[in-house]
């Protein structure tokens, strides 16, 4: 990088403007950041100083977050906000030629309320927007109160998840006691690993296969039922079997192999086949701590036995159910290809 520099600066002119542009490319969360703090030293000047300030914390917060969420799972988060403040209601459009979602928020005269209200608002048009035509307002809500309860973790602003938790979220469970098991499924799953890694993702490709088609009753359903599933998989005791061997919708089909101290490699092989059979289209190896790599001999035998193909590996740590703070492996393998679009049809869970 720096024999780059080097060459590019002999060039004059254009190799410094060709090197400040790497710069900005490469180091582009950092100069938000920066362009932030300088914008925060002037605050006290006036109330325009002060909103330009929080804007750009705002927006390179956000920014940065929604990045990082969507390197781990891709066209989750795909879009940059633009935040204004308005006199009117809070509302969010995407400018389709600008690749970012235009915020409007009134200013709430707090930062922490401020924070919590533009990610609120960012949120239904940022985080699967192709998806939520497909998803009932009820687990809309949920991965919305998620996904900013998340972000006000990963920039450690206390106050704002005070905010958020009493004066926004309690509220509105209150009023809708559904949406709160909503909310605390999410955060189990979240908890272990499984929110953005497996949830959000198959909510993505959702909307993918769905398209463009009018939304039906039967789309909300399999997408709850999903959700259901999963929080089967997050409460599941080690060791214990489940009577549900996956979830076959006719958008959403997933199954699970755990590997553990109850089976043997040619049990898990056989549990793939049995997938495969019912035509499910993917399947996910889970392993914990010194069974990871009894996981990762599973994969490849699969492979090489044709009877999946590995598409993702991932190793992580998370809280188990007994609250227990370990090293796990997620491998996503494909069984069959993906199902050609279909009548839409309320999905069911196998049985064994």
């Amino acid at each position: 990088m720096v024999d780059i520099l080097i060459w590019l600066s002999q060039y004059g002119g254009w190799g410094l403007l060709l090197i400040v542009i790497i710069f900005i490319i490469v180091f582009y969360d950092e100069l938000e950041k920066l362009i932030a703090k300088l914008y925060d030293l002037f605050s006290w000047v006036s109330a325009g100083w002060r909103r330009k300030a929080v804007k750009a914390g705002i927006e390179s917060n956000v920014n940065s977050f929604s990045r990082s969420i969507d390197k781990e799972a891709p066209n989750i988060m795909p879009y940059n906000m633009k935040l204004q403040f308005v006199r009117e209601m809070d509302r969010a459009e995407l400018l389709r030629e600008k690749n970012l979602v235009l915020v409007r928020i009134r200013d709430r005269r707090h930062d922490d309320k401020n924070f919590v209200h533009a990610m609120l608002t960012f949120c239904p048009v940022g985080v699967l927007p192709s998806s939520r035509p497909y998803l009932n307002d009820l687990l809309s809500d949920a991965i919305d109160f998620t996904i900013t309860r998340k972000f006000l973790n990963a920039i450690r602003y206390q106050g704002a998840l005070n905010y958020l938790y009493k004066e926004v979220i309690e509220p509105e469970i209150a009023e809708k006691p559904e949406l709160g098991k909503l909310c605390t499924i999410l955060d189990r799953l979240d908890e272990q690993g499984l929110f953005t890694r497996m949830i959000l993702r198959e909510l993505r490709d959702l909307g993918v296969k769905i398209g463009s088609r009018y939304p039906t009753e039967a789309h909300k359903q399999e997408a709850r039922q999903f959700v259901e599933y999963m929080d089967a998989i997050a409460t599941r005791l080690p060791g214990k079997n489940m009577k549900e061997v996956g979830c076959l919708g006719t958008y959403i089909s997933v199954g699970f192999v755990f590997v553990g101290t109850s089976g043997t490699m040619i049990r898990y092989l056989r549990h793939l086949q049995k997938l495969k059979a019912m035509q499910v289209e993917r399947a996910y190896i889970a392993a914990r701590d010194d069974w990871i790599d009894t996981a990762e001999r599973t994969s490849y035998l699969a492979e090489k036995g044709n009877i999946a193909k590995r598409l993702k590996s991932k190793r992580y740590h998370a809280t188990d159910t007994l609250g227990q703070r370990r090293e796990q492996i997620l491998i996503e393998m494909q069984l069959v290809p993906s199902a050609p679009f279909a009548p839409p049809e309320q999905g069911k869970l196998l049985e064994e």
